[in-house]
């Protein structure tokens, strides 16, 4: 049975030096006290927990960047793109949403009914940021991801942590949803998934959520018959086509634990997990997967 320590990547040193009120703790104590204070309390497990440190530690090798639309993380002559739509299509819709046109990058490679699958080049590097929540399939989707890897490649992910962001009143996903999702086949999201997204979803301040889980958490909030009652119109109007929205919530112990659990299952190939834990103030986490 695996143990926390297992599941984040608990730098002892960096954590030491980070917390003054910790300095004279022995390698043990500062394990214990992490996960039984710091992981709550938002406090960086490692420098790779933060984004900026995550990004600028990826090495400058051939790297994908999954879905930029018109902000990139990653930049230079070594990335290239893949999104749902082509250059154009993107440039298009962001001036339709009233943003920068001009931050659209070129894409190489469009993806074909909303998979990686058409995409036969290799990289040692792919990136996604917040992308991988918008996948209704996450197992099809780590596999088409696995398959673009060089031997020792990495997939690399900065994902929202669901206790921090809109999705904070919803339940964490469960590795029962993400086989059941595979074994439908799934290529696009639940009614569930709309409704949840749609009609249950709350604020985005990050700061308040982290405020309001400290605290103990906040009270229940009821439901709102008219946003419910719009996504069932949404949802009925489509068809069965893709509805762009979160079709799962994690945190990084939940992430980690789940992609562990997966690769125990020979259900993914990739040979182990690197989880960073949550940084206080913000909203999402950080996560390797080693090809």
């Amino acid at each position: 049975m695996k143990r926390l320590t297992e599941l984040i990547d608990l730098d002892v040193e960096y954590y030491r030096a980070s917390n003054v009120d910790l300095a004279n703790f022995s390698e043990e104590q500062l394990i214990k006290h992490y996960f039984d204070h710091g992981y709550r309390e938002g406090r960086a497990s490692g420098a790779r927990a933060t984004r900026d440190n995550f990004i600028t530690e990826l090495p400058e090798v051939k790297t994908l960047e999954i879905g930029p639309f018109c902000s990139p993380t990653l930049v230079g002559g070594h990335v290239e793109y893949a999104d749902h739509l082509s250059t154009e299509e993107l440039r298009a819709r962001a001036a339709e949403l009233g943003m920068d046109p001009a931050g659209v990058p070129h894409i190489q490679h469009v993806l074909l009914d909303g998979t990686l699958a058409g995409v036969t080049e290799k990289y040692d590097v792919v990136f996604s940021s917040h992308n991988l929540e918008h996948q209704p399939d996450l197992i099809t989707h780590f596999t088409e991801v696995r398959s673009m890897l060089n031997p020792g490649g990495r997939f690399s992910l900065i994902v929202p942590n669901a206790h921090y962001c809109f999705d904070a009143d919803l339940p964490l996903s469960k590795i029962s949803d993400v086989v059941n999702a595979f074994h439908e086949g799934r290529r696009t999201h639940t009614l569930t998934a709309v409704i949840d997204h749609r009609a249950l979803t709350t604020h985005n301040d990050s700061g308040i959520h982290w405020e309001d889980r400290l605290r103990g958490g906040k009270q229940y909030q009821p439901i709102d018959t008219d946003r419910v009652a719009a996504a069932l119109r949404e949802f009925a109007a489509t068809q069965g086509s893709y509805i762009d929205v979160h079709g799962w919530q994690f945190d990084p112990l939940s992430l980690s634990d789940i992609a562990n659990c997966l690769i125990d299952l020979r259900l993914i190939n990739f040979s182990g997990v690197r989880c960073n834990g949550p940084v206080r103030g913000t909203n999402e986490f950080t996560i390797t997967l080693f090809a």
